[in-house]
């Protein structure tokens, strides 16, 4: 029986699709849905691959062999023990943030570039202060929730903008949780439609 995944990078972005088969045993491997996949990685290589959808059940193994369109798995890990606050991927969404000054919330709109259960990184022109506490909703879950922050860094990005490294405040276990399981479908449906628009063009 095979378990459908999908195969991370080194920044946990998602490089394709990938059937599992034989987790736990002595033939455990992966066959990505593109040949050209293969051509990522060598025998010796550590490859990181997710449950699809389950924020709980990602892995990482060592390569030891790639042939007949498999990439043959030994010491696999469970990683979601090591995950906490780390896991950060790259997306793009429009937000607005919330800041309150003499009594009045000031809503500044922003783009979210990447995003964990522990912080994530916003774009915006508007130079902000890092003595606010800043809140927004995350209103991309089935269930929203109000995420309040803080700005540890800020840099400048392209078109006259600045990006701002920003942590969260006060998250419960379970909101780190949801935070960490929606980004990841966010990017399984985002690849979807990437392969959808790849399958029209051709």
């Amino acid at each position: 029986m095979s378990i459908k995944c999908i195969l991370l990078d080194e920044r946990n972005n998602l490089i394709d699709y990938a059937d599992l088969s034989f987790l736990g045993s002595d033939d455990t491997f992966l066959v990505p849905y593109e040949e050209v996949t293969l051509n990522q990685f060598h025998a010796g290589d550590k490859v990181v691959f997710q449950v699809e959808d389950k924020f709980n059940q990602i892995y990482d193994a060592d390569i030891t062999e790639i042939s007949y369109g498999k990439l043959h798995l030994q010491e696999v890990r469970n990683l979601a023990p090591l995950l906490h606050r780390d896991v950060r991927v790259e997306v793009e969404m429009k937000s607005t943030i919330f800041y309150s000054e003499d009594g009045t919330d000031i809503p500044v709109e922003v783009q979210l570039r990447d995003l964990s259960c522990g912080g994530m990184c916003i774009v915006c022109q508007e130079e902000l202060s890092r003595d606010y506490e800043y809140e927004f909703l995350a209103n991309w879950l089935d269930t929203p929730f109000l995420v309040k922050f803080k700005i540890l860094r800020k840099e400048e990005a392209n078109y006259n903008q600045f990006a701002y490294g920003c942590e969260f405040l006060g998250l419960l276990r379970t909101q780190e949780c949801l935070l960490r399981a929606s980004v990841f479908k966010i990017q399984a449906i985002n690849y979807r439609r990437k392969r959808m628009d790849e399958d029209d063009a051709v």
